[in-house]
């Protein structure tokens, strides 16, 4: 079994079905590593850096990740149940089909990141960036999306109801296929919602 160590890099390298139960690492490097189906509950990460990774299957229930760099890494299907998402940066990664049951996303960069078809419903996302991100069909409702960039995101088909959207940065959004019901925004929103939607504010 391959010996992880911190501060160290490591390129092209397999980790699949690898078990990093409870270990915890800081300041390493993983670029195009494959680490799916790998065991990691209770797996820790501070100031690592994951490029062009793959998480596929693996089991990420109850990890923990602070300041840590997700770039274009692929989470399909894999149990993120109960795990921590702590200021990091996940652009360009994908995260559609994963188990997001109790995942927590605190601070950070979402910016390009795939959740379409995801449930968030109640997710406290407040002040999280998912500029140009796809969350086409989420279920959102009842989400706190207040003082969130969502510039050019992709919220075709999402539910939006009882959402709180106040503060949110909605520039290029498109309503038209969204579902709004009871929805919080203020009045800068309500004007570009109706503009977004052909009305003529006068």
């Amino acid at each position: 079994m391959k010996i992880i160590q911190n501060q160290a890099e490591y390129i092209g390298e397999s980790f699949s079905d690898y078990d990093f139960s409870e270990l915890s690492l800081s300041e390493t490097r993983f670029q195009r590593c494959n680490f799916k189906g790998s065991v990691m509950p209770s797996f820790s990460a501070f100031h690592c850096v994951f490029e062009d990774c793959d998480f596929s299957f693996a089991r990420l229930n109850g990890s923990v990740h602070r300041s840590s760099l997700f770039l274009n890494c692929i989470f399909r299907a894999a149990n993120l149940f109960s795990a921590e998402f702590l200021e990091c940066k996940c652009t360009g990664s994908t995260f559609a089909g994963a188990d997001l049951s109790a995942l927590e996303l605190r601070g950070g960069d979402y910016s390009y990141t795939i959740f379409n078809d995801s449930d968030l419903r109640g997710w406290n996302l407040r002040g999280l960036k998912f500029e140009n991100a796809f969350l086409q069909n989420c279920r959102l409702e009842k989400a706190d999306l207040r003082e969130t960039n969502l510039r050019h995101a992709v919220l075709s088909g999402a539910n939006l109801e009882y959402t709180d959207l106040r503060g949110a940065d909605l520039t290029g959004v498109d309503f038209s296929s969204i579902r709004m019901k009871q929805t919080k925004i203020d009045l800068a929103q309500a004007i570009l919602v109706a503009e977004a939607m052909g009305c003529v504010c006068l």
